[in-house]
């Protein structure tokens, strides 16, 4: 007979704490009949758990411990805290949470579930906790705190400069655009309106900064982003886009939610006023 599995120890423990059969079937929810069928699928093969007088034999005894066991490690698994359910584009997570989400575990202890996706206007709400996400103005039924913003510029590698020198426009030029949910993103659609040819289409600012390094175009970066590998460009570009934290406005003051809101809400003050 195969060895009993961790259901079969958990019905075991019903009835020895239970004391009978009919008790331990009406604390599982199921009928007596079932109890009993249980017990016997256990005690097959002449491997009884409870002797003549009712009480446990060694293999019995050896069961409960064993559920026992089993029944505190789920206790302390219930009892961890929750992970928040974060959900950002790649240069939210890149700008805003990198820093952010060590020092949120650090000072409450509570572990994060971080979700990067190419196209966030398309998740629904009951996928995440909190959002992190440039937006004009945050959607309707959400509430959260405006964390920052998104400072673009257009870059243009050296190389690409010398070949292609930009004068005023971008007619004429390879142009890097964005795709995903970031092509909605106000500033970025601006870029896809200015003509030029177009070299590539990404929902990854990164890799929008490492094609633009290597030549191939011209493309918007957030400034906090672009390194000395590509150059500033002398060109206007629309107003920075805000950033904001938000979680549906019905769940926001829910235990696992409103204690990182107001914690954001410093932490991003804070940082703001360093920078």
């Amino acid at each position: 007979m195969s060895d009993p599995d961790w259901n079969q120890a958990r019905w075991v423990l019903a009835v020895h704490e239970a004391g009978s059969l009919s008790a331990a079937a009406r604390v599982l929810g199921v009928s007596q009949s079932t109890m009993s069928r249980r017990i016997a699928a256990v005690q097959a093969g002449g491997r009884p758990v409870f002797g003549p007088d009712g009480g446990l034999t060694p293999r019995g005894a050896a069961l409960v411990a064993a559920a026992r066991q089993m029944a505190r490690a789920f206790a302390r698994t219930e009892a961890l805290p929750a992970p928040l359910r974060i959900a950002s584009c790649e240069v939210t997570a890149r700008l805003f949470l990198a820093d952010a989400l060590p020092e949120w575990s650090a000072a409450r202890g509570q572990p994060a579930d971080h979700s990067v996706h190419d196209d966030l206007f398309s998740l629904p709400r009951s996928s995440y906790d909190v959002l992190v996400s440039p937006f004009e103005t945050p959607p309707e039924g959400t509430a959260g705190e405006r964390i920052g913003q998104l400072d673009c510029a257009l870059f243009a590698a050296p190389d690409y400069l010398r070949r292609h020198p930009v004068a005023g426009t971008l007619a004429g030029h390879r142009v890097i655009v964005a795709s995903g949910s970031l092509a909605r993103v106000p500033t970025y659609a601006w870029l896809a309106a200015q003509g030029g040819t177009l070299a590539l289409m990404s929902s990854s600012p990164l890799a929008m900064l490492e094609a633009c390094a290597r030549g191939q175009g011209v493309a918007l970066l957030p400034e906090r982003l672009a390194d000395g590998r590509v150059r500033r460009l002398d060109l206007p570009v629309p107003e920075a886009t805000p950033v904001w934290l938000l979680a549906d406005r019905d769940e926001a003051s829910h235990p696992r939610i409103a204690p990182f809101l107001r914690w954001a809400r410093v932490h991003f003050r804070k940082a703001r006023q360093v920078a």
